[in-house]
C-alpha cells in the first residue's frame, strides 16, 4: 500500500444550483485535509455535456470558461496547501497556468513508481481527446450496472441494467451470461510494457 498507490478522482466537477463552486470548493478543501497523508495525488476533470445529460441532468448549469478557470485555480490553491500533486485528466484546456498538470490517471509512470518497476518508454495514445492514459481493456460492459448514477455514461437506459442483471451468473466467466458451445474464444494478443 502506500500513498503512490492510491489515487483520488474528484469528477465530474459540475455546477447546479445545489453543486456551486463555493460548494465545489468547501468540499474539496475537506477532503483533501482528510485524505492528504493517504494519497499522492488528486485526479479531477470538467463534466462533459453528453446529449443524455440534457434529459437526465436538466439541472446542469454549462461551465463556461471563466467557471473552469475560476474552479481550476481554486482547487489548485488547495490541493497546494496540503501538499497534493494536481491533475487532470480527459479534460479539454489547458491548466497548467495554474500549476495543474496534464496527465493521465493510468500512465506508466504512476503504475512504474507505485510498484518499484520500470516500463519501456512508450507513447500514451489515450482513449479520447485529453487523456494521456495508457492504453488499456475494458473489462465492463454498457447498461449493466445498479448504481443509477446520472451523469454515468455506460447506462443507457437504467432499466436496461436491471433486466441485463438477471443474465449475470457470478459462476461464470462472464458479466452476463454464460459460454456456450457455440461461442468463439479467442485470446486477445497481450504484449508486456517492461523494460
Amino acid at each position: 500500500m502506500g500513498p503512490k498507490r492510491i489515487a483520488w478522482r474528484y469528477d465530474p466537477v459540475l455546477l447546479t444550483e445545489t453543486y456551486t463552486m463555493q460548494h465545489h470548493l468547501k468540499a474539496f478543501e475537506e477532503m483533501a485535509q482528510t485524505l492528504a497523508p493517504y494519497i499522492d495525488r488528486c485526479v479531477f476533470s470538467f463534466v462533459e455535456m453528453h446529449k443524455k445529460l440534457k434529459t437526465k441532468m436538466p439541472e446542469l448549469i454549462p461551465l463556461t470558461q471563466q467557471d473552469m478557470n475560476t474552479l481550476a485555480e481554486g482547487l489548485d490553491a488547495v490541493a497546494a496547501k496540503y501538499g497534493i500533486f494536481l491533475q487532470t485528466c480527459g479534460t479539454k484546456g489547458d491548466f497548467t497556468g495554474y500549476g495543474i498538470h496534464a496527465s493521465g490517471c493510468m500512465t506508466l509512470d504512476i503504475l512504474g513508481n507505485a510498484n518499484q518497476i520500470q516500463f519501456r518508454n512508450l507513447k500514451h495514445r489515450g482513449t479520447r481527446q485529453g487523456c494521456l492514459c495508457i492504453e488499456s481493456r475494458d473489462i465492463g460492459a454498457y447498461n449493466t450496472c445498479l448504481n443509477g448514477c446520472k451523469y454515468c455514461y455506460a447506462n443507457k437506459n437504467p432499466e436496461k441494467a436491471f433486466e441485463n442483471y438477471q443474465y449475470h451468473n457470478p459462476a461464470s466467466p462472464l458479466l452476463l451470461g454464460n459460454i456456450t458451445p457455440e461461442d468463439t474464444v479467442t485470446q486477445s494478443p497481450q504484449k508486456s510494457f517492461l523494460k
